[in-house]
């Protein structure tokens, strides 16, 4: 099989150069992953907002949140595929995200059981409480990345959160989608489109 095509300059320190281009071509596929991901979330947050809004007579589990999820895990596993992603050479910063994202999916979940199990917690402060999680997220991206587009993300994220404390529980899921549209996956693709430039430089 031929080696891969890069760049850089031939010599004594190709192999290693190799490994800076590879390092980067993953940290770019799993950022623009990242971002369809925060995409098809919002897809799936602001279709169901739509169905309770104006009542349509639709199963929004069964068509919207199984198929969409299920399509998307086929894609993502295809993506990776394509791409020749070796988990082996992501670099630290992203096991540290890596590590901050199970933190916060498990906070997330506490939410959830404590509004749907438990229901100590209305819609609106549920959704106000996970939008203020998902941009702390952001935040610590912005930190890890030096990055000004997460950061960017985290702002919205917060403004958002407030929206939902103050808004109706029936708009609970429109900020949420909002969220996830204009505050995770546009910032997203922006870091992507700017990290891939810089490694073709």
């Amino acid at each position: 099989m031929a080696p891969p095509s890069s760049s850089l300059p031939a010599g004594p320190a190709t192999e290693l150069s190799l490994a800076v281009e590879r390092a980067y071509h993953e940290v770019v596929v799993i950022d623009r992953l990242g971002a369809l991901w925060a995409l098809i979330l919002a897809k799936c947050f602001l279709a169901q907002w739509a169905i309770d809004k104006f009542v349509m007579p639709i199963s929004g589990l069964r068509y919207i949140w199984s198929l969409t999820l299920a399509m998307a895990v086929v894609a993502t596993l295809l993506y990776l595929r394509a791409h020749r992603a070796q988990f082996a050479l992501f670099p630290h910063q992203f096991r540290v995200s890596t590590a901050i994202l199970g933190g916060l999916l498990v906070a997330q979940g506490f939410l959830l059981y404590a509004h749907f199990a438990l229901g100590h917690l209305s819609a609106a402060v549920t959704a106000g409480l996970a939008a203020s999680l998902f941009g702390a997220w952001s935040l610590a991206r912005a930190s890890l990345k030096r990055a000004p587009e997460p950061l960017v993300g985290a702002l919205l994220w917060w403004g958002l959160a407030a929206t939902a404390l103050a808004g109706a529980d029936g708009d609970a899921l429109l900020w949420v989608g909002l969220g996830f549209l204009v505050a995770q996956a546009l910032p997203g693709f922006a870091l992507a489109r700017r990290l891939e430039r810089a490694a073709r430089v």
